[in-house]
C-alpha cells in the first residue's frame, strides 16, 4: 500500500493509527536542498505487526502467551526473504465476513506445506480502490469472523507457519473493530476525529486495555497469538497467478520495534 498524506488508514480508529503527515522543512529555493519529515505509525500502509505490537514502549503482547515474542529486529532473515508462501483463496465482496464454513473449505483445497507463510486473498486490496474510497476502504472491507480466524490459526500452527498476510483492510469485521465508533448500535455522529483528538483520547480512557468496544473476540487476536507477525492491507494480490510463491517481506528494521510499514514482493518461479 502506498503511503501518502491524508490516507484513510490514519483516520479509522481512536487509537494506534494516526494520520500521515509530510512536513517539508528545507526547500531548494531557500536552503539549496530539500528535506521532508514524515510522520507515520506502525499500521501505516501495509503493516507488519508482531505480537508485542507496542514494543519497544510496552512489551506486553496483544494476546497472552503467544508462540513468538520476536520484535522486528529479532526475526531471522530466512523468515523474511524468499520464504515459501501458500495462498488461501476466498473471494469476497465488499463488506463480506468470511465464515467458518468458507474458511474450512478453503483450507481443505489449499496445498499447505511445512513452514509455509500464508496469504489470505479476497481480491479486495487494490491501490486504485484505496485511492478512490479513502476511509471507506476500511469501513467496507471484507473481513474474517472470529471462528473462521481460529480455524486458520490452528492450521497455521499445525504446519508451523510463521507469517499471516491478507489483502483485507481489516482482519476483524469493521462492526467489531469500529463498534460504537463508526459502526454498531450507537456510532458517533458526526464521525469522530482520529487519534490524538479529544474524542479518541476519551475513547481510549473509557476502554482501558481492550482495543475495541465490541464484546466479540478479536479475529486478529486469534491469529497473532500463533504467528511471528500479522500483515494486512496488501494490495494487487490479484496479479499473482500461482497458488504458491516465495515472498520477500521488507519491514522497516526498527530495533526492538513492534510494527512498521512494510513492502511485500511475491516472486513466482
Amino acid at each position: 500500500m502506498p503511503i501518502w498524506p491524508g490516507a484513510g488508514y490514519g483516520d479509522i480508529l481512536p487509537f494506534t493509527n494516526s494520520s500521515v503527515e509530510f512536513f517539508e522543512y528545507m526547500v531548494y529555493e531557500k536552503n539549496g536542498i530539500r528535506m521532508t519529515r514524515m510522520k507515520l505509525d506502525g499500521e501505516t500502509g501495509s503493516p507488519f505487526m508482531v505480537p508485542p505490537q507496542r514494543a519497544p514502549f510496552d512489551m506486553t503482547p496483544l494476546q497472552p502467551n503467544p508462540r513468538y515474542m520476536w520484535t522486528l529486529s529479532e526475526i531471522p532473515l530466512d523468515k523474511l526473504i524468499l520464504h515459501d508462501t501458500v495462498i488461501v483463496d476466498i473471494p469476497a465482496k465488499e463488506g463480506h465476513e468470511i465464515t467458518p464454513d468458507e474458511m474450512q473449505r478453503a483450507i481443505a483445497r489449499t496445498d499447505f506445506q511445512k513452514g509455509d507463510h500464508v496469504l489470505l486473498r479476497t481480491g479486495w486490496g487494490t491501490i486504485q480502490r484505496a485511492y478512490e474510497l479513502g476511509i471507506d476502504y476500511y469501513k467496507r472491507t471484507p473481513s474474517v469472523q472470529y471462528d473462521a480466524a481460529v480455524l486458520l490459526a490452528q492450521k497455521m500452527e499445525e504446519v508451523d507457519s510463521g507469517v499471516f498476510m491478507t489483502d483485507c483492510g481489516l482482519v476483524n469485521p469493521p462492526r467489531v473493530q469500529g463498534h460504537n465508533w463508526f459502526l454498531g448500535e450507537s456510532p458517533l455522529h458526526p464521525p469522530p476525529k482520529p487519534w490524538p483528538s479529544i474524542e479518541a483520547r476519551e475513547r481510549a480512557m473509557d476502554l482501558g486495555a481492550p482495543r475495541h468496544a465490541s464484546k466479540e473476540p478479536s479475529s486478529y487476536g486469534a491469529i497473532i497469538k500463533k504467528v511471528i507477525g500479522g500483515c494486512k492491507c496488501l494490495v494487487n494480490c490479484h496479479m499473482i497467478y500461482k497458488r504458491r510463491v516465495r515472498m520477500i517481506i521488507l519491514p522497516l528494521l526498527i530495533k526492538n520495534g513492534g510494527a512498521s510499514p512494510c513492502r511485500f514482493v511475491a516472486v513466482e518461479d
